[in-house]
């Protein structure tokens, strides 16, 4: 008999603690649901342009997971919208102190650094990208426009040259946009961006686009 109720309180035990575990991964889940579903808001407000929605989600964010690196790469997005570029970069470092191999948020910091004027140091970080996806030309658009940005038009047209012609996007034809953007050949700008959408979608274009702008060079004559 009374081995009888020792197992009875055994199997009570291991089912109030089965009931624990469940509970504990039903809540787990949840969240994890509910911070996903933060992430991917975010992501459509700042598509949106809607920065306060944004930031808001942000903090939203940092109460449910403030050591996933998401959560950093988003407050960094939301303070390079803001332009408060230092809390961008210290954003974008805290992301990749929690994942050091975070793409994205290497990819993120870039802009960042090239709207500071840190061109060096953001070739260094383009160059691990690089290594990373070699076959990126968004990568190597970029890489070009740390030149053009720096005035090192000479440099930026010589690196134009080895990329791939024509590629899959048009990052060829606004690299060299750039190049004659930052001359002042407006004309000769104008021209690449005209043959662009000749070849590529008006979204991919646009994108391009899109970043020059950002880096405040003078899109409209395009």
């Amino acid at each position: 008999m009374k081995i009888e109720v020792q197992f009875v309180r055994l199997l009570v035990t291991l089912i109030c603690l089965l009931s624990s575990s469940l509970a504990l991964a039903d809540s787990k889940n949840e969240a994890k649901k509910n911070y996903d579903a933060i992430i991917t808001r975010a992501s459509r407000d700042l598509a949106d342009g809607k920065i306060d929605e944004a930031a808001a989600d942000a903090q939203l964010a940092e109460k449910l997971d403030p050591n996933n690196p998401e959560t950093a790469n988003l407050s960094g997005i939301v303070a390079s919208k803001k332009k408060d570029y230092a809390e961008a970069v210290s954003q974008f470092n805290r992301a990749l102190t929690e994942n050091p191999k975070f793409y994205t948020a290497k990819f993120n910091l870039v802009d960042v650094l090239l709207l500071q004027g840190d061109y060096q140091q953001a070739r260094s970080i383009l160059a691990d990208l690089s290594e990373i996806d070699p076959k990126s030309e968004v990568v190597q658009f970029k890489f070009a426009l740390s030149y053009v940005l720096a005035n090192e038009t000479d440099q930026a047209s010589a690196f134009i040259d080895e990329m791939e012609f024509p590629g899959k996007t048009p990052a060829y034809y606004y690299a060299r946009a750039a190049v004659w953007l930052k001359k002042g050949l407006d004309k000769d700008a104008s021209q690449y961006s005209v043959n662009a959408h000749k070849y590529y979608t008006d979204g991919q274009c646009k994108y391009f686009l899109s970043i020059l702008q950002e880096m405040g060079l003078n899109v409209s004559v395009l």
